[in-house]
């Protein structure tokens, strides 16, 4: 293998490494958009946890920490249209200690409803990947079979939660 392979090589590793954490890690951070990084950050560190140390070894964490702003804004805009509400609704109740599930059920909306946009949020931006070169079909089905498990922990997550089970 030439330098110019390794070099080509090396880049569609970190694209598709960006690609893949993104996705799951916007997942999981979407209730973070309420307190700066606080509310869900004890479900989101597991998952982010996970997905940084098995598909981003190199480069996708601090890819992943300058995209953060933009993955929340995305994720919290979904839930709250999903729900009926602004963002800064959304914003609040979490801050007061509610989780996704509960806002959605106050406003007569199944929670199972707000998953379900979350995941097809997903899937969508993982096909992107496909399509455009940078995520394989069998990565991708991987994904999406961890959606579902990492968006549930989401939205049923508390304010508080992580420093709960940190004692424990």
């Amino acid at each position: 293998m030439n330098n110019d392979t390794k070099i080509e090589a090396t880049k569609r590793f970190s694209t598709r490494n960006k690609v893949i954490a993104s996705t799951l890690a916007g997942l999981a951070l979407v209730g973070t958009i309420a307190v700066g990084g606080g509310a869900v950050a004890g479900a989101a560190t597991t998952a982010t946890s996970a997905v940084s140390q098995t598909v981003a070894p190199q480069g996708g964490h601090s890819w992943l920490k300058a995209h953060r702003k933009e993955i929340r804004a995305a994720g919290g805009k979904t839930v709250a249209t999903t729900i009926g509400i602004s963002t800064d609704e959304l914003k609040q109740d979490l801050k007061n200690g509610q989780s996704i599930a509960e806002i959605a059920t106050a406003h007569n909306v199944d929670p199972q409803t707000v998953a379900t946009a979350l995941v097809n949020q997903i899937d969508a931006r993982i096909d992107k990947a496909v399509t455009d070169g940078k995520l394989t079909q069998e990565r991708a089905d991987t994904l999406k079979g961890k959606a579902p498990t990492v968006v549930d922990k989401v939205i049923n997550h508390h304010k508080g939660d992580a420093k709960a089970n940190a004692g424990k």
